[in-house]
């Protein structure tokens, strides 16, 4: 998907519908522990990449934005993160281009959004290799994770084709 830097797609209202609909199995940190022996981990969010970290699974990627959906806490700036720019509702070709070189170089990463977080899933499936486990935060139940499979990324790649990046 060639991208140029600068560009952004808005999430339309049955589009981010249609996103938040899409089933997700919750999972526990003790199975993200089973998942990190065979799988490589991508964390999005504050709360999940914390306790993912405190459990002592190191991921490849965790997408942060400092903040927890409810305002309850705020986390840190980690020296060395990636800073990315990533208005809420949107997907900016900055954040895909983020993920998809730090998922290429495979190198431990925190990538701190400003903005809001929550939709980087997407470019984060549409890079990732098979097998990848994604966890990321859904408010008020937990931890969701999805297994990067060839449906998955079949499903995420029909839904950027329908982003407008402009």
């Amino acid at each position: 998907m060639p991208l140029r830097s600068g560009k952004t797609a808005f999430i339309d209202h049955p589009l981010r519908d249609e996103i938040s609909s899409t089933k997700h199995d919750l999972c526990t940190i003790a199975q993200i522990l089973e998942f990190s022996k065979s799988s490589s981990i991508v964390a999005v969010g504050d709360v999940t990449s914390e306790a993912i970290r405190s459990a002592g699974i190191v991921p490849v990627l965790e997408v942060v934005d400092l903040k927890t959906k409810r305002g309850e806490r705020t986390f840190s700036h980690v020296e060395g993160s990636v800073r990315v720019v990533n208005p809420p509702g949107q997907l900016t070709s900055d954040l895909f281009l983020s993920v998809e070189e730090i998922l290429h170089d495979g190198k431990p990463c925190r990538m701190e959004v400003e903005g809001e977080e929550d939709l980087a899933v997407i470019p984060i499936i549409y890079y990732a290799l098979e097998n990848t486990v994604v966890a990321y935060g859904v408010p008020d139940k937990g931890i969701a994770c999805i297994r990067v499979s060839a449906d998955v990324k079949k499903y995420v790649r029909s839904l950027v084709k329908r982003l407008e990046f402009k």
